[in-house]
């Protein structure tokens, strides 16, 4: 199973969407925008199959800020999408 993430991106909190290649809902979360809210995030994503071999990519709605340049560090791939697409 190969699992995608969507992050809806807001000031102080950001929403956030794991689903499967059939778009099926596997888990979603609220995390604050700080060290504990990524922890939350990578939490999330390892408990569905995200891997240091196999990182889980995502997209979300901005390309720049603290949580894009902790995800990229990750290692995993990083979508920029227009929150008006």
């Amino acid at each position: 199973m190969h699992a995608t993430c969507g992050i809806d991106w807001a000031e102080d909190h950001h929403d956030v969407a794991v689903v499967d290649s059939g778009a099926r809902l596997l888990g979603k979360l609220r995390i604050s925008d700080d060290a504990a809210g990524f922890q939350d995030l990578l939490q999330l994503l390892a408990e569905h199959g995200d891997s240091p071999e196999d990182p889980i990519p995502v997209a979300i709605e901005t390309s720049r800020g603290l949580l894009v340049a902790c995800l990229r560090a990750s290692g995993r791939r990083v979508y920029a999408i227009n929150p008006m697409a």
